[in-house]
């Protein structure tokens, strides 16, 4: 398509010429002078192509694909892509990731615009082609150990299951990966694509485990110095959304330590004026040995009981301390109806 430029009562004053700055073979031809004169109608100016692709490099360098008598070109951005004069032809050449503009003229002023786009490689590589992830059931796992060693920039990813949520940052390539353990072990396809359309594959393994807590989360539950309580429940009375139980004292309520009917009571519970405002509790048989699992029952009730309701969990309890000084035990329930696992934390001292 010719552009037309007009420009009143300046364009008479001006040479009727196209100018261009003398270059010597292999010059970049990089301070164009512009005299824009009326469209001649008599053009033979031609492209056979109606865009290009550059890759990076003097020796990548691709022939203007143009016709014409006295043909001329400049590009709109040399940083991206260039004009180059080599045994009188001219050459595109490419600098950097990116699109461009090369304008072309003839000897009677007639112009044409040619996209150019500039790239690095035709075959994106990433960094793996297969990663495997592991979280708790219900929970999810990060991961940014995949990137792209070569591709052309504008990185963008999308993976083909809703579980495996997925970012690629458009400058390093790096893909950061959030994927949702389910109840049974699943793959995901991610797709990794790039500015020029480019695409490379990866694959997600997911595996969930019905542990409650990770090694390095026991140690952090086994190093505070103080009573707590702690749950990440589903709270039935609102559409089994997961409910992130902390103990909150109000100055009332109190940490439960007792012993009755062979059954061991842990936990934290608040009555205020005669009234129950709910809490977090365990039981466990009284007979439960350090470092041993064992069949219990967890209750919890979010608040005021005329309006929430107590919600009794069967859950497997494990003890991991019970000394003069503190019990410290770890409980869950695997429900795999809604792919969550119910789980908490208990530390009451003596």
């Amino acid at each position: 398509m010719k552009l037309k430029y007009y420009i009143a009562g300046v364009a008479m004053t001006l040479s009727a010429s196209f100018l261009f700055t003398a270059c010597d073979d292999d010059d970049i031809i990089d301070e164009p002078v512009v005299v824009v004169t009326p469209e001649s109608g008599n053009s033979d100016l031609s492209l056979t192509e109606k865009s290009v692709r550059v890759k990076i490099g003097a020796d990548n360098r691709v022939a203007l694909p143009a016709g014409g008598s006295d043909v001329k070109a400049f590009s709109l951005d040399p940083s991206v892509a260039n004009v180059v004069e080599e045994d009188g032809k001219i050459l595109i050449e490419g600098f950097k990731n990116g699109t461009t503009d090369i304008m072309v003229s003839d000897a009677g002023n007639n112009y044409m615009t040619l996209p150019v786009t500039v790239y690095t490689t035709e075959n994106m590589q990433l960094s793996h082609s297969a990663m495997d992830l592991e979280a708790i059931l219900g929970t999810s796992a990060l991961s940014e150990d995949v990137k792209v060693t070569l591709g052309n920039g504008g990185y963008s990813a999308k993976s083909d299951n809703d579980a495996v949520q997925v970012y690629a940052d458009e400058e390093t390539g790096v893909v950061t990966v959030n994927a949702r353990a389910k109840k049974d072990v699943y793959t995901a396809v991610v797709t990794v694509s790039d500015a020029s359309g480019l695409e490379a594959n990866f694959t997600v393994k997911v595996t969930p485990t019905f542990d409650p807590f990770t090694p390095a989360q026991i140690e952090d539950i086994l190093s505070k110095k103080e009573s707590l309580v702690w749950a990440d429940c589903k709270d039935p009375s609102d559409g089994n959304e997961p409910y992130y139980f902390g103990y909150r004292l109000w100055g009332y309520g109190e940490f439960l330590n007792g012993d009755s009917d062979n059954t061991k009571t842990i936990g934290w519970w608040l009555y205020l004026d005669g009234d129950d405002y709910g809490g977090l509790k365990l039981e466990y048989p009284s007979s439960t040995a350090v470092g041993t699992s064992a069949e219990g029952k967890m209750y919890f009730r979010y608040s005021y009981y005329e309006w929430y309701g107590l919600y009794e969990y069967p859950v497997e309890v494990k003890l991991l301390e019970d000394n003069d000084e503190r019990i410290v035990a770890i409980a869950s329930q695997a429900d795999l109806a809604n792919e969550r696992l119910n789980r908490g934390y208990f530390i009451v001292y003596k």
